[in-house]
């Protein structure tokens, strides 16, 4: 029972040795108002009780009460009501009495606030109505040279000991605030910050990007196939593979860098002012690290790396991370166990297996629903998370003019660029081009712009991001001058920045509505009905005029556009 209670008494334990001070000071102050008056023993063994049994008395109390706090304003009720009767026996001296007054009022306030101090002063007054029907009613208030100096004790010490209270007590509080701040903001297991707070950086490094421009990297780790770890070898190992790689990205990392837990196996890590080059190099540093010297007792674990760098086309903190995890399953796309960066245009080592574009054998029913959008003159194509051609139709692949070696959307592209066909690139940075386009699909799940071909022709174009991919689709012929008006209202709100929870058979059902009403016969109204995309005659394309949504070239240093 006394170890139950023992955490309630440590209030109690902190008034005890003030309440002796100030009671034995206090003493001394009213017996140097009580000696001259010839009071009988019984005040004097009255005062000693008071002065050296209550405190001791009080304490028992307190320490034996399951609160302490209510406890000591129990206390403090009874100190208020003792000192009422001495006041009424002091015939109300003014120093002392003034001052003892002051001093349990404000212990009174310390203690419980002003509720507490209005109920000290009614027993006080309880108190002071006792003393005078046993002493009578006297009034001397003029003090003493004896009672000035028997009162200076108590006005020195004792708020020097309450201070001190009070300093240890405010110490205390700073330090629990302290744990209690550290605890919201970091992990429990590793020690970095938690995902609550690392994403609040992120916004805060997004916002400092916006004024002042300077550039960071945004970098997501997740350690490769670490639930076999788990059930391999227990959660226990786990929980030290965790902790291991926390200390090597503190060891990795400066003082400035910011490395939090994202989730599970999963960490990220906020470079201010570093390029994605060299964050890309700290990162195969870090990996090249974990090879040399495993996590854990020479089990091998390895991790996938996302990165991606702050650019003015990234329009909120929530698309930069969006875009990060886009790289991050790349990484995993490609086999795990490497470096991805926002941009990079190299070709999976999975893309050597890949067979040209089609579709598979086991997908009759998208087949059937794909295959109609020919009909209907819309280019289509589907590409994976790594950018390789999953699947394209007869009018994509005549639009941009593939060739069989061509995986990628990097590489046909740079077939259209070098034999000029297809949509028309004024740029002389095709790779800066590339990578600007990258970062603006995967920042924007959903966009919608105009484009020029060579040929001299506009269309509507629009690219839709998904979990496991992105549809690129021109499914609207439109004149140069809706080309124009079409572009500049995009841009100024018309992509959307937020997610969107899209599977390729969603994606596959719009684009079936589409085929269905490029295909219906005059007159007939339907949901979506797309404008019939005859051929047009060939125009030559204006040597000044270049699209809005086309890239700018790289002597004007602005940020190049995704077609």
């Amino acid at each position: 029972m006394n170890k139950r209670k023992r955490p309630n008494a440590s209030y109690a334990r902190a008034c005890y040795f003030p309440r002796v001070v100030g009671l034995l000071l206090g003493a001394l102050a009213v017996g140097s108002v009580l000696w001259p008056m010839g009071y009988g023993w019984w005040v004097w063994a009255g005062l000693g009780l008071h002065a050296l049994v209550w405190p001791h008395a009080a304490w028992r109390w307190a320490r034996g009460s399951a609160n302490s706090v209510r406890a000591e304003c129990r206390n403090l009720l009874v100190d208020h009501f003792l000192t009422g009767i001495w006041f009424a026996a002091m015939a109300f001296a003014l120093v002392p009495t003034a001052l003892i007054f002051t001093l349990l009022g404000m212990d009174s306030m310390i203690a419980a606030g002003r509720r507490q101090f209005q109920r000290g002063c009614i027993s006080t007054l309880a108190g002071i109505t006792l003393g005078i029907l046993l002493f009578g009613l006297q009034w001397q208030p003029n003090a003493s040279a004896l009672q000035v100096a028997a009162s200076l004790p108590l006005l020195i010490l004792h708020p020097i000991s309450v201070g001190h209270i009070l300093f240890r007590a405010l110490s205390q509080l700073k330090r629990q605030r302290e744990e209690l701040a550290h605890l919201s903001q970091h992990d429990g297991l590793t020690g970095l910050f938690n995902r609550r707070h690392w994403e609040a950086l992120v916004k805060t490094e997004f916002a400092r990007f916006r004024r002042t421009g300077q550039i960071s990297t945004l970098v997501l780790i997740d350690l490769d196939h670490f639930k076999a770890i788990n059930d391999a070898y227990g959660h226990a190992t786990g929980d030290a593979v965790l902790r291991n790689f926390a200390e090597r990205l503190r060891a990795a990392l400066r003082s400035i860098d910011m490395p939090g837990r994202y989730g599970g196996e999963e960490f990220g890590i906020l470079l201010p002012n570093t390029a994605p080059k060299e964050a890309g190099e700290l990162m195969r540093r870090l990996q090249a690290n974990m090879r040399k010297q495993p996590l854990y007792e020479k089990l091998p674990v390895t991790a996938s790396f996302g990165l991606a760098g702050i650019t003015p086309d990234v329009p909120n903190h929530e698309a930069w991370m969006r875009l990060c995890d886009q790289m991050l399953y790349r990484a995993k796309d490609r086999g795990r166990d490497c470096v991805v960066t926002a941009g990079d245009s190299r070709p999976s080592p999975l893309a050597t297996q890949m067979h040209e574009p089609g579709l598979r054998n086991d997908m009759p029913v998208i087949a059937r629903v794909l295959s109609g959008l020919s009909l209907g003159h819309i280019a289509a194509a589907l590409f994976d998370p790594s950018d390789r051609l999953v699947w394209a139709n007869d009018v994509f692949l005549q639009l941009y003019a593939v060739q069989p070696e061509s995986r990628s959307f990097c590489a046909i592209i740079e077939s259209c660029y070098e034999r000029k066909l297809g949509p028309r690139i004024t740029t002389k940075d095709l790779p800066g081009w590339i990578e600007a386009a990258d970062t603006k699909r995967r920042s924007m799940p959903q966009r919608c712009f105009a484009i020029d071909t060579v040929d001299g022709r506009y269309f509507r174009v629009d690219e839709v991001s998904f979990h496991d991919g992105w549809l690129l689709d021109w499914w609207t012929e439109v004149s140069r001058e809706q080309a124009l008006l079409l572009s500049p209202a995009l841009t100024q709100g018309g992509s959307r920045s937020q997610p969107l929870e899209l599977t390729p058979m969603s994606v596959l059902a719009d684009l079936a509505d589409l085929a269905e009403a490029s295909l219906a016969p005059p007159g007939r109204v339907t949901a979506r009905q797309p404008l019939a995309a005859t051929p047009a005659p060939a125009r030559p394309a204006p040597a000044a005029a270049t699209p809005p949504d086309a890239p700018a070239p790289a002597s004007q240093k602005k940020p190049h556009r995704a077609i």
